[in-house]
């Protein structure tokens, strides 16, 4: 009896130590945290890069010597997930459950597009998840996805979320808990070193020439290749990015301060219209000889002079900063976005006494503004007018801007910039019902359409474009007036397989063909000077013209219209009407 009282009176201080600290005994089945991070890191780094692997494996041969890299970029793969994973599991329950799923569900949302549309992830596509519009995100989600994230994403949230709550309430305090922290911060060091070794082992390697011509060390490739590691380096570079613009915002020079130009050509009543394309890639547009007559109106047009050409980049955002500066002022940085150190050739505009108005079927506010337009309108209040609403939102909208725009400018020595949806997926949605005469079309977003339909669709809002253009200058014929159009991008088009954004020394040539189209009217080629410009034009066109694109729209915008720079404002090499 001595002996049972006296052990009872042992358990009391423990049980109230346990109280006290709230010890819940862990149950068996129970995961230890650097188990639950392995288990995960194989979930995301490998079983939702399935279909990566398995294109990788068939892209190199089925060779042993394929098989060798494609193992090494899995253990990679996976070693950088684990290091993700294990560096948030320190940051404690709250910031490492919410991260982490975070992590997963993008990752999961990312694996879709890549495994069934086989869209490359990076800066570009980031960059325009980040600052595309609504309506147009919206039509790339469809019930694939939503089965794909409902199968791939939900079980294994809840089982985290679930491990993540008993887990930590299973943890003991004080010494326990730090020792907990040394083991995982230990377990990250380890991962870290496997990438870090991993990844200078396959830089050493040669990966062979890309698609656009440049090299690029493996790792590099890997990265851009696999979740999470890809939109993870594209997040990364989007913040970098972001505060490289900040910061140099106000260093930039200003071209029109830097230069001087003269503009005595006859320089009443003049006009220019600046098109800004979306999507739209040269290979399909009939005048520049595609099989198919897709750009009926355009090539009966007179003044008009058409360029095969090539984008600065191969998304919005990114070609948006590098296509209306000088060449000179773009710093190539590889797989990260490129360095603008000037203004654009906006800037030489305000200073040659035009207005500026910019009207947008987009939202790229960020561009709109750095233009300083005396007024701009976008999407959402373009659509939201009385004559516009409840109809479906078509570059149709624009012309109505553009009269107006006209109408209170009488003067001239006006510019306006229209900012088209133009060829951006989903195609279908692009044009009218009367513009489709390419059949069958794609009809839906969830990958089910074949090579056959999406290049109907696409080529049926490229007739679209070919109208719309048409309107444009036939508007602006009894004026002096100059309109240049051309795309931001072009575009990936194939079975399941489209859209644009992949990293320029990575993307398909189509990604970054595109028209570059002059048209002038009669009353603006009267003038003897101009006139002549645009014969060194029409010459440069029947030129083997490699080269010619976004480069050549600062020196050729102002070129063309007369201006002239005594010191080096304008580079000949770059004007094509010199």
């Amino acid at each position: 009896m001595t002996k049972w009282k006296s052990n009872c009176v042992d358990w009391v201080p423990r049980l109230s130590e346990l109280k006290t600290k709230k010890v819940i005994p862990p149950k068996r089945w129970l995961l230890a945290p650097w188990q639950a991070v392995l288990l995960l890191s194989v979930y995301i780094g490998i079983v939702l890069n399935g279909a990566v692997f398995a294109k990788r494996f068939t892209e190199m041969g089925q060779s042993s010597q394929g098989a060798g890299w494609i193992f090494a970029e899995l253990v990679l793969v996976f070693a950088f997930t684990a290091l993700l994973l294990s560096l948030l599991d320190l940051t404690g329950k709250w910031i490492a459950r919410t991260a982490i799923t975070l992590l997963l569900i993008i990752s999961v949302l990312a694996s879709y597009y890549m495994s069934i549309f086989n869209v490359v992830i990076g800066y570009g596509v980031v960059q325009a998840v980040l600052t595309t519009d609504v309506d147009l995100s919206k039509e790339a989600v469809g019930v694939g996805l939503m089965v794909w994230f409902a199968t791939l994403a939900l079980v294994p949230l809840l089982l985290w979320w679930r491990y993540v709550h008993v887990v930590r309430q299973s943890s003991v305090a004080g010494s326990a808990r730090i020792k907990q922290l040394t083991v995982r911060l230990v377990f990250a060091l380890i991962f870290a070193g496997i990438v870090a070794v991993l990844a200078q082992r396959m830089n050493s390697s040669q990966s062979g020439q890309i698609s656009v011509g440049q090299d690029i060390g493996q790792a590099n490739l890997v990265a851009h290749s696999y979740v999470p590691s890809n939109w993870v380096a594209g997040l990364g570079m989007s913040v970098s990015s972001a505060w490289d613009e900040w910061r140099s915002a106000s260093t930039k020079n200003d071209p029109a301060k830097q230069f001087a130009y003269d503009w005595s050509t006859d320089n009443k009543d003049v006009y220019v219209v600046m098109v800004i394309g979306e999507s739209a890639r040269s290979g399909n547009f009939g005048l520049l000889g595609y099989d198919r007559p897709t750009t009926p109106l355009l090539a009966k047009t007179k003044n008009l002079v058409a360029f095969n050409g090539t984008s600065c980049n191969t998304s919005t955002k990114l070609s948006l900063q590098c296509m209306f500066v000088r060449p000179t002022a773009v710093v190539d940085r590889g797989m990260q976005a490129p360095q603008i150190l000037e203004d654009t050739v906006f800037s030489v505009f305000r200073k040659l006494g035009f207005t500026t108005e910019l009207f947008a079927m987009q939202s790229e506010l960020w561009f709109y503004n750095s233009l300083k337009p005396n007024h701009y309108k976008i999407r959402e209040v373009i659509a939201a007018e009385d004559a516009n609403r409840n109809q479906p939102a078509l570059d149709s909208f624009l012309e109505s801007e553009l009269a107006t725009s006209l109408t209170k400018h009488p003067q001239g020595r006006h510019i306006v910039v229209l900012h088209t949806k133009g060829s951006h997926f989903n195609y279908t949605s692009r044009y009218p019902r009367e513009f489709a005469q390419y059949q069958p079309e794609c009809e839906g977003v969830d990958g089910a359409c074949t090579k056959a339909q999406l290049i109907n669709s696409y080529d049926n809002s490229i007739l679209y474009t070919d109208a719309f253009l048409h309107r444009i200058m036939t508007s602006l014929a009894d004026k002096k007036a100059m309109v240049i159009y051309t795309s931001d991008h072009g575009e990936s088009i194939d079975e399941n397989r489209h859209f644009h954004a992949t990293p320029k020394p990575l993307a398909p040539i189509e990604q970054l063909q595109v028209p570059l189209l002059f048209w002038a009217s009669d009353a603006y080629l009267a003038n003897p000077a101009r006139q002549k410009a645009f014969s060194q034009l029409r010459a440069a066109a029947k030129l083997p013209h490699a080269g010619v694109g976004h480069a050549n729209l600062f020196d050729s915008m102002l070129g063309c219209l007369g201006v002239t720079s005594a010191n080096g404002g304008i580079d000949d090499k770059y004007n094509l009407c010199h």
